[in-house]
């Protein structure tokens, strides 16, 4: 019988916002798959620094420029691998930096790996809007607002409905529409508190709350915006 291939999320960063739960299911399972970029994982440093050996890591690399297929390939490749290993009865874990269920690259091996036949099993993880809010000691929504979380997408309407009614947006992916964020943010802020977060809770960590800053610059992979209405607080 197959085993039951772990999805374990990392948290935004840091090894203090692994769960308990995930950071057992990392040492209980003999293999562990993480993604990397042009060489580098930001995954697997986290994994050595919860003390997961070594010899149960097994990279597999995403590419780095924006082709969907290249990608897909890659999934595909790791989702064969990780079944040809459970159908030999071998624990795994793939991780996610996160939480695998928001805008996780693991839905697609998790989504292959059950049209296989081969059960899995998430593993919750802080998501890095949360974290971020944790960090800058601020509250997301309060009472009845809306919560809206766009990833990589923005417009004039989406601030607008912040602007107009409260509650907060969270726009994720940000290098990939950096250029429109930043020509919309300065109309909208006299209605709109900004804050820039990026390698949240990590040593690099880098929180910017004034909009000269934020426009100045340059936006990163790991980094996200909150856009919170000033009506949030005018309405307590």
């Amino acid at each position: 019988m197959a085993s039951v291939v772990e999805f374990v999320a990392l948290g935004p960063g840091g090894t203090h916002l692994v769960t308990a739960r995930a950071l057992a299911a990392l040492h209980a399972v003999q293999y562990v798959y993480y993604p990397e970029m042009g060489g580098k994982s930001q995954a697997r440093e986290l994994l050595v620094q919860l003390g997961i050996s070594s010899e149960k890591l097994r990279g597999y690399t995403l590419p780095m420029s924006h082709n969907r297929e290249a990608a897909l390939k890659a999934y595909a490749q790791v989702a064969q691998e990780v079944t040809e290993l459970a159908q030999q009865e071998h624990s795994i874990a793939v991780v996610a930096e996160g939480d695998v269920s928001i805008y996780s690259s693991t839905h697609y091996i998790a989504t292959q790996l059950e049209e296989r036949g081969i059960s899995i099993r998430h593993h919750a993880g802080i998501p890095s809007f949360i974290a971020a809010a944790s960090a800058l000691n601020i509250s997301l929504v309060e009472g009845n607002e809306m919560l809206v979380v766009s990833p990589g997408k923005v417009s004039r309407e989406l601030l607008q409905s912040v602007a107009d009614g409260g509650g907060t947006l969270i726009v994720m992916k940000l290098s990939q529409c950096e250029a429109e964020l930043k020509a919309l943010m300065p109309h909208f802020a006299p209605y709109i508190q900004y804050y820039y977060c990026e390698f949240i809770e990590r040593p690099n960590a880098l929180y910017l709350h004034e909009l000269e800053a934020i426009q100045a610059h340059p936006f990163t992979y790991f980094s996200l915006l909150i856009c919170k209405s000033h009506q949030s607080r005018t309405n307590r």
